[in-house]
């Protein structure tokens, strides 16, 4: 009668394993859509504009890393200038220049394939401030450019704070495994010590 008993706990044991198996990959994983939040341009030196974009999954806001994002800017004249973009200083973030000479409205248009995201903002450069000098120099006006800075409304900063939520399913999983498992093999001990 033992053998059936050893059968049984085996057979139980390999249930729970599977189940946790099951469980434990989808603690991990991350949806094919993702959201650009924290979109901004910030003026720089020289008539450029700083462009940075954060790149985040749906299900848990968590950072894209590693993702391939490609950014384009459109300026008061001639067509879309694409923007090179590289890894910024966290999980998720690019970063990019683009030259910004030019006074008027610029729309930066961004977008990934996985995750699947699209964003598109705007921001403007001011035109030149003119100072006019006194007659007895010689020298022109001098011109500047400044870009301001606008930044997007920040929609996935309140996915990227919930850290953990599908870990914690995982964490329910296995002690549900462990109280099953341990209520079990009470059971089998029970049960040989029971006189028949």
């Amino acid at each position: 009668m033992i053998p059936v008993r050893a059968a049984a706990l085996a057979a139980l044991v390999t249930a729970l394993l599977a189940v946790g198996s099951a469980l434990a990959p989808a603690a991990g994983a991350h949806t094919d859509t993702g959201t650009f939040s924290a979109t901004r341009a910030e003026p720089g030196p020289g008539g450029t504009t700083t462009i940075d974009v954060l790149l985040t999954y749906d299900n848990d806001g968590h950072g894209a890393a590693g993702a391939t994002v490609t950014v384009t800017v459109q300026g008061p004249t001639g067509g879309p200038v694409p923007v090179t973009m590289s890894a910024g200083d966290r999980e998720g973030a690019y970063t990019g220049e683009v030259a910004t000479s030019e006074p008027g409205d610029y729309t930066v248009t961004a977008s990934a394939a996985e995750p699947e995201a699209q964003a598109s903002f705007s921001f403007t450069v001011e035109a030149p401030a003119t100072t006019t000098t006194a007659p007895t120099t010689t020298s022109p006006d001098v011109a500047t450019s400044t870009a301001s800075v606008v930044e997007a409304d920040d929609q996935g900063a309140d996915a990227a704070s919930d850290d953990g939520g599908s870990s914690a399913v995982l964490v329910v999983g296995v002690v549900i495994l462990a109280a099953l498992a341990a209520a079990g093999g009470v059971w089998w001990w029970r049960r040989d010590r029971t006189p028949a």
